[in-house]
């Protein structure tokens, strides 16, 4: 049993095994494409992949994409074997979370111990509600916090090298030219940041040296891949390219623009979210950081990890309590860090404890299976009746379901305010029209046409007075006193 526990022929299928469980659990439960600003991924994906934008997508809201391509990028594949449904955009979530278990337990392993390692890539994987969210998630957060882990452990062994480490910074300017292509270059400073742990480190030892090595090739890559992308993507779509992704989103949503004035509630918010949405690892975060702070380790190369880890947790923590726009998806990144520390710490109770090998497979067979058992709870009856973003998701498959069946021509519908998802299914990419637009299309046409509609009412457009040969052929749900989700008018000049 102790040769199990202390070897990665466990621990690697146990990872990869509860990944699977967890993606599965997730994707057989009821869709949320329709929550958490998924449908605009979904959006672009579909102009991506149905209308040949590569570099620079757009949504049907008309809507520029606020991220870089890279997430987007990665699904292409899976959508050109799948299709475009929720599995395929599904899979570099999946991927990206597999990967950060598996990187952290083999990064535990080598600073803390195997079994220390594993715990470290479970707390990572089962985290809960957080990681049964992400590994289903179809935006950006999974593989951003995978490369900046990437990243970070690379800058770790650069600063620890007793060469220039000119290699390692290349890693790490790779990951971070990744990151950037993710999310932005915020994924760089997230990084870097448990490099602070030097100056921290020098405090205890004067003759720590500081990270070393030369950045030449490693910035020449990193400039190669990002503004390589920039400049094609700007040559493209000019100002509204960097209005959004550099005005709206990386400015725009670090002073809060459309938010409340800043109060503690700001700084203290992702603390809390740390705590809440990463049960039932968080609380031994708090215990393994006053670990650090009161009882150091020892051994030179193991407190130096520690501290690396411990400025990367805080640095972020800092930055994401300064900021207002504050979401729990964005504190993913920083949970690398925790997990390695919990790992430690839970590794070291079970020892103070004089818990068995046995005991400990026994604690970690039932804390597995509970979490999922939760997670099916979760998914499958509690979100499914109780979430209104799931049931209004479900409500858009239903009604692209029952529209495919009629004669109406998916292809022709001109489409005002409605789901994104709805024309997934319906596989067509018809963006938006405006009020205006919508007008001077019927004004100009002899020809009927069909609008489909989603939370606006056909009488404030006003054809109903103007055209007084409007009618509703289409409706969903059928049943009237529920709220529509879809309705289709066909207007007739």
């Amino acid at each position: 049993m102790e040769n199990k526990l202390n070897s990665a022929r466990f621990w690697i299928p146990l990872i990869c095994l509860l990944c699977a469980a967890l993606f599965a659990i997730r994707i057989t439960g009821p869709t949320d494409l329709e929550g958490y600003a998924q449908m605009l991924n979904v959006g672009y994906v579909m102009d991506m992949m149905w209308q040949g934008h590569w570099l620079v997508q757009h949504n049907i809201e008309n809507g520029i994409m606020s991220k870089p391509p890279l997430h987007t990028w990665l699904i292409a594949p899976f959508a050109a074997l799948l299709g475009i449904n929720h599995l395929a955009l599904s899979l570099p979530s999946l991927f990206s979370v597999l990967g950060l278990g598996l990187l952290l337990f083999h990064v535990g392993r080598l600073r803390f111990g195997i079994v220390a390692g594993g715990f470290a890539a479970l707390a990572m994987v089962l985290a809960s509600p957080m990681m049964d969210k992400q590994i289903t998630l179809v935006r950006t957060d999974p593989l951003f916090a995978l490369t900046i882990a990437a990243a970070a452990f690379a800058a770790f062994n650069a600063w620890e090298s007793d060469k220039s480490g000119s290699k390692n910074w290349v890693l790490f300017w790779l990951a971070g030219a990744l990151a950037t292509l993710t999310k932005g270059p915020l994924g760089v400073l997230l990084a870097a940041g448990g490099l602070l742990a030097y100056f921290w480190e020098k405090r205890t030892d004067p003759d720590t040296q500081a990270p070393r090595g030369s950045h030449l090739a490693g910035i020449a890559i990193f400039l190669f891949i990002v503004l390589g992308w920039f400049l094609l993507a700007y040559q493209q779509a000019g100002r509204e390219l960097t209005d959004k992704q550099f005005g709206e989103e990386l400015v725009g949503q670090a002073v809060g623009a459309h938010k409340p004035p800043y109060s503690l509630r700001n700084a203290l918010t992702p603390t809390g979210f740390l705590l809440m949405r990463f049960l039932p690892f968080s609380p031994f975060m708090f215990y393994a950081l006053w670990r650090v702070f009161r009882h150091p380790a020892e051994n030179p190369l193991e407190r130096r990890f520690e501290r690396f880890l411990t400025c990367w947790l805080l640095l972020g923590v800092f930055l994401f309590s300064v900021i207002k726009h504050q979401r729990p998806d964005h504190l993913l990144p920083l949970w690398p860090a925790a997990a390695l520390l919990i790992g430690r710490e839970l590794a070291t109770l079970g020892s103070r404890f004089g818990l068995s090998a046995r005991r400990l497979m026994q604690i970690t067979a039932g804390t597995c299976i509970v979490l999922l058992s939760l997670t099916y709870l979760r998914s499958h009856q509690y979100i499914a009746t109780e979430g209104k973003t799931t049931r209004y998701s479900v409500e858009v498959e239903k009604a692209a379901a029952a529209l495919a069946k009629t004669n109406i021509n998916p292809a022709q519908l001109v489409h005002f305010d409605t789901p994104v998802t709805l024309q997934m299914y319906l596989k067509t990419f018809r963006p938006w029209k405006t009020a205006s637009e919508l007008e001077n299309l019927v004004a100009n046409t002899k020809e009927p046409v069909d609008i489909a509609l989603g939370p606006s009412k056909i009488e404030a457009l006003g054809f109903v007075q103007r055209y007084p040969n409007t009618a509703r052929i289409f409706r969903w749900p059928v049943n009237e006193s529920k709220e529509a989700v879809i309705q289709v008018y066909r207007v007739t000049p």
